[in-house]
């Protein structure tokens, strides 16, 4: 009976141990660059994060969420040239091609913020979620909007 309770505990481990050197394998395969997010204008509760997604990987990944402790909610956005004028627009899923890079910034893809918690601390934590159920931790900067 011993003998099996070590045996069940010691698989149970390996198969925990295995599992997060898996994961660990995927989330290698993306690096964020360059994260910061825009200082918020006085008396906004709202934001945009940029970055660079990186896929050193042999498999597409997919964007799918984000999230931070420090705000209620981050959608992934796009702008787009509807009748003469640049909207923003949420979008449910931003490809990173196997090999590729992917450039969130002003003007373009971003992480719009909703509900900051403020004030910001200089460094804040980001989670980013790949379809499949990976995600890679990363740390943005603080930065106001003159730089």
């Amino acid at each position: 009976m011993i003998r099996s309770r070590r045996f069940s505990l010691l698989s149970l481990c390996t198969g925990t141990l295995l599992s997060s050197l898996a994961c660990a394998d995927v989330a290698a395969d993306v690096v964020v660059d360059g994260a910061y997010v825009r200082e918020p204008v006085p008396g906004r509760n709202m934001s945009a994060a940029f970055m660079q997604i990186k896929n050193t990987g042999t498999e597409d990944k997919t964007l799918v969420s984000a999230s931070a402790p420090w705000t209620e909610r981050i959608e992934i956005h796009t702008h787009i040239h509807e009748n003469g004028m640049m909207k923003m627009r949420q979008i449910q899923s931003l490809p990173v091609p196997a090999g590729e890079t992917v450039v969130l910034q002003p003007m373009g893809l971003h992480l719009m913020l909703f509900g900051l918690q403020q004030p910001l601390a200089q460094e804040l934590p980001l989670t980013l979620c790949f379809a499949g159920g990976d995600c890679v931790d990363t740390t943005a900067v603080l930065r106001t909007p003159d730089h």
